[in-house]
């Protein structure tokens, strides 16, 4: 791996550690020093055990010459990695079964954005949309709820996918307990989005309401 400069031993704990913070708690966007991030994270998870599907030659070599890296179709893979909307749709990718949950693949979308929807962004910008998103239409708001995400106002992100993948990503996470788990890198950043997790898209004005509404009830609480 130090071919990707990635030490195979210290930043694959590293990234493994990185993996389980965003995993448990989903939609939170995490820093990397690893980098590129999507790279750390398929290195990290695919071993010679599972099949892959990898949208990478230079990944691809580096894994087949560790003897790591077995192509299948994403209809069979474990590990499927992706730069941007993929080729095939992932309603078709492996979501497990009823008494195989953990059967499902994990999917990793490489994009060029991810930004957290923060109180302080929708205080203070007179226009979220072109704070976060601006006249972008690769790129999506989204609220993610589930288990590590807090009850009363979600998690809103922008993601660096197109409408339409975000929706195809809602879903194969409507299934539960089958589904699929999405992570979510730039170079320098991941999120995840567990088959625990639903994810909405929002209207501007809804994301806006939301984080406000949420930074209200946390003075509330403070004051309290």
């Amino acid at each position: 791996m130090r071919a990707l400069g990635i030490d195979p031993i210290h930043d694959t704990q590293k990234t493994f550690r990185t993996l389980c913070a965003v995993l448990s708690n989903p939609g939170t966007i995490e820093q990397h020093s690893v980098t590129p991030v999507d790279h750390a994270v398929v290195v990290t998870l695919v071993d010679h055990e599972l099949q892959a599907q990898i949208d990478d030659e230079k990944l691809q070599k580096e894994l087949d010459a560790q003897g790591r890296y077995e192509d299948a179709d994403v209809r069979e893979a474990d590990i499927i990695h992706t730069r941007g909307v993929p080729s095939w749709d992932i309603r078709d990718i492996p979501r497990g079964t009823l008494l195989e949950p953990s059967d499902g693949a994990t999917v990793i979308y490489r994009v060029e954005t991810l930004t957290t929807i923060s109180s302080h962004s929708a205080v203070e910008s007179d226009n979220i949309h072109q704070d976060a998103v601006g006249d972008d239409t690769s790129i999506t708001v989204v609220t993610i709820d589930g288990p590590g995400v807090p009850t009363k106002t979600g998690r809103t992100v922008a993601i660096g996918l197109p409408p339409e993948e975000l929706d195809r990503i809602a879903t194969a996470q409507s299934t539960y307990p089958r589904g699929v788990d999405v992570i979510i890198t730039t170079a320098e950043s991941m999120l995840a989005i567990p088959r625990s997790a639903s994810i909405s898209r929002v209207t501007i004005e809804h994301a806006q309401s939301t984080v406000t509404d949420g930074s209200v009830r946390e003075r509330e609480s403070e004051a309290r």
